[in-house]
């Protein structure tokens, strides 16, 4: 006896579907990368404008800044892909 695996018959789906990326893969990574870019540009932001006018305060208003334009890039794109 030899253990071969059963074949597929015509007009019957496989035992195991191929793994496919969902087209929604891509968005997904889109707005995270914009995420992740968004609040590290409002960091470093908030970090000049600390060292050049001396408050600290910047980076948290930087790192806020960021949040806030990651947060409206996030929607516009979301709300442009659910148009479609």
């Amino acid at each position: 006896m030899s253990a071969e695996p059963p074949r597929d018959r015509p007009g019957r789906s496989p035992a195991r579907p191929p793994v496919r990326f969902e087209p929604g893969f891509g968005l997904v990574f889109d707005l995270g990368l914009r995420l992740v870019v968004s609040v590290l540009l409002g960091l470093g932001l908030g970090l000049l404008l600390s060292d050049w006018l001396g408050l600290p305060i910047m980076v948290l208003f930087g790192v806020l800044l960021g949040a806030a334009a990651a947060m409206y890039t996030i929607w516009d794109v979301a709300r442009q892909a659910f148009r479609r």
